[in-house]
């Protein structure tokens, strides 16, 4: 085993509804395409959406990982005027501030800014 991680998944019940809504409100780019799954290019792990092969799940109670930024105040806003459930900003210690939002299916992500205090 390497010690790397190379893709994060997310799976989704109501996969075309939800998938636009990742397209539409992360706006990241997508790598690859295809039934049931769509891959996102990012710096770093790709975050791959999948088709669920249940009919319910529960959703992601916590965030997994954080989406990075450097402009925390105008992603907080931007989610916002998506009407996107967002949660307050949060400070997670040293320089690290955060919110935490909801995709379509009440999964828990977050944006935080990187601590710059570790080394």
């Amino acid at each position: 085993m390497r010690n790397k991680i190379q893709s994060c998944f997310i799976h989704l019940v109501h996969f075309e509804e939800s998938k636009a809504w990742y397209k539409e409100v992360l706006g990241f780019s997508v790598l690859d395409e295809g039934e049931g799954y769509v891959k996102f290019q990012l710096e770093g792990p790709d975050l791959i959406l999948l088709q669920a092969q249940v009919d319910a799940i529960n959703p992601l109670p916590y965030a997994p990982f954080f989406f990075e930024t450097d402009e925390l105040e105008a992603d907080y806003a931007r989610l916002k005027a998506k009407g996107v459930k967002v949660e307050q900003v949060e400070h997670f210690g040293g320089s690290m501030y955060g919110c935490h939002f909801y995709d379509p299916e009440g999964n828990r992500l977050l944006v935080c800014t990187a601590d710059k205090d570790s080394s």
